[in-house]
């Protein structure tokens, strides 16, 4: 069975979310390299145009190299999700069943409801979406990634 719950927060994100006691922070936690991600050679246009306006867009720094792959799903699940719209949108959400005199759903129905399912998700995992980055305070972080210097003892003045 998998783990149950929402997925936990990254460190880096529990940083900016102000959190200080080191035991709720994983401080080996993998970080991994703070480049941006290179468009796959073979992604088709329309991806190809998502993906420069969410690399654009995003928040610098949120979407790493090692995001690639998860970058490209979603990229290419927005083009499915606008080109299977468009079709609905045409035909409409009832067709005519196997036998030509009843209306039934049109499967491109689920289809839509699927593909905005996965955009979603896919958002959320990259920080596109609204609630994945509320609650986040930018702030200026030390070179050494800010880890020791958030967790050292400050010193109250009375």
């Amino acid at each position: 069975m998998g783990r149950r719950g929402p997925a936990p927060l990254p460190t880096r994100v529990k940083l900016l979310h102000g959190e200080t006691r080191p035991s709720r922070l994983n401080l080996a936690e993998p970080k991994p390299p703070a480049s941006a991600p290179v468009m796959p050679a073979d992604l088709a246009p329309a991806a190809a145009a998502v993906w420069e306006r969410v690399m654009r867009d995003q928040a610098p720094g949120v979407i790493l190299a090692a995001h690639a792959d998860t970058l490209r799903l979603y990229c290419e699940w927005v083009v499915r999700y606008e080109s299977w719209s468009v079709h609905l949108a045409r035909t409409g959400p009832l067709i005519k069943g196997a036998r030509g005199r009843d209306l039934v759903r049109s499967p491109l129905v689920a289809m839509v409801r699927d593909a905005a399912d996965q955009v979603r998700v896919l958002a959320r995992e990259l920080g596109l979406t609204p609630s994945s980055l509320s609650g986040v305070h930018a702030v200026s972080m030390p070179k050494d990634d800010g880890m020791a210097a958030l967790l050292t003892p400050r010193r109250r003045i009375s």
